[in-house]
Order: C-alpha cells, then sequence, then structure tokens
C-alpha cells in the first residue's frame, strides 16, 4: 500500500498544522493514529482505494475545532472544498468521499 508521495506531502504539510488547533483528543496524534488503523483495516478490503482511505483518514476530525459536535459534516465539507484535491481524485470520489466522513 503505497500513497502517493505527492498527495501525502500536501497532507503533511498543509492538513495536519490544523490539528494543532483541536483539544488533545483530537490532535495529530490522533489522526496518524486513525490513518493507520484505517490503512491496516483497508488492507483486508479487495480492490480497496488506499489513497482515499488515505485522505478521508486525515480530514477526519478537522474540523472538531470549529464544531466539536458536527465535526464529522464541518470535516467533510473542508475536505469537499479542497480543490486542490483535484489533482489526485476526480470529483465522484470526492463526493464519495464526504459520504464516508458523514
Amino acid at each position: 500500500m503505497n500513497i502517493n508521495e505527492e498527495l501525502k506531502r500536501y497532507i503533511e504539510e498543509n492538513i495536519f498544522p490544523s490539528y494543532a488547533k483541536n483539544d488533545l483528543g483530537h490532535n495529530l496524534d490522533h489522526i496518524k493514529y486513525v490513518i493507520k488503523r484505517s490503512l491496516k483495516f483497508a488492507s483486508m478490503v479487495p480492490d480497496i482505494n488506499y489513497q482515499m482511505v488515505y485522505v478521508i483518514a486525515s480530514y477526519h476530525d478537522i474540523g472538531h475545532y470549529i464544531d466539536a459536535k458536527n465535526h464529522e459534516k464541518v470535516s467533510s465539507e473542508i475536505l469537499l472544498q479542497d480543490q486542490n484535491l483535484l489533482k489526485w481524485f476526480s470529483f465522484e470520489e470526492m463526493q464519495i468521499m464526504i459520504i464516508e466522513q458523514v
């Protein structure tokens, strides 16, 4: 399971820093754990798109500092609005990723 290095670098440089705004239960260490576990679970699913799993996990709690109670919806909106992701994903894939968030 190889994650595209350019995508990984984009997430690490542009998305991960937002987790400093979250509480300790939803910080960067938590997200790295979520990513690791998500990719491990994904390895049991045939023909899964690991790039999508990585992005879904990376954006999982990004909206927590904005609205803790509704952070899944906020996180989905942030993912969908990130036009930079269109470099790696189609619009349809973006739609699938936000459905998985909510």
